[in-house]
């Protein structure tokens, strides 16, 4: 299993282009110290080497980030609970590796065998900058509850209060 992991992971790294990330959200102001998308779905999936695969560009990604911060990829299950990428289920497991300037999400199953089609599925990526990841060091990132929770809590410390 590991070896099929890492496989897919050195096979994609060659992937054409995807379409453009899902950066752009609004919305109040926050902490600058994270960029967290709007939950997109992905419906084109690129099929190589039987791994299904979606390539995106996100600017949000520096170098910075990608050698000192933490990029998560969470998807959406059916039922609308949120899990941490990577994610296996029913034999099929969900991978995503970034880099800077963008990242992809891989689909593929544990056995080496092409998976069916994956079909529309949504995610939410969350980029954290290496400063607040150590303003918060007993967070679990992968766990989307307590990420949300250390990003509001940021968020909201940083928010003048209004006075009267």
């Amino acid at each position: 299993m590991i070896m099929v992991a890492g496989s897919v992971l050195i096979f994609n790294s060659c992937t054409k282009q995807g379409a453009q990330g899902p950066r752009g959200y609004t919305g109040a102001d926050g902490n600058a110290n994270v960029k967290g998308a709007q939950a997109f779905s992905v419906t084109h999936w690129d099929l190589s080497n039987n791994v299904y695969s979606a390539t995106f560009t996100d600017v949000d990604i520096t170098t910075d980030i990608a050698d000192n911060g933490v990029v998560e990829v969470y998807m959406q299950y059916a039922d609308g609970s949120w899990t941490n990428l990577p994610d296996i289920n029913a034999g099929i497991s969900t991978v995503y590796n970034f880099y800077p300037g963008g990242f992809y999400i891989s689909v593929l199953s544990v056995d080496g065998t092409t998976t069916p089609f994956p079909g529309t599925q949504t995610f939410r990526t969350v980029i954290i900058s290496s400063s607040l990841r150590q303003a918060h060091p007993n967070t679990n990132w992968k766990n989307y509850k307590e990420a949300m929770s250390a990003i509001n809590e940021t968020t909201a410390a940083s928010t003048p209060a209004a006075t009267n």
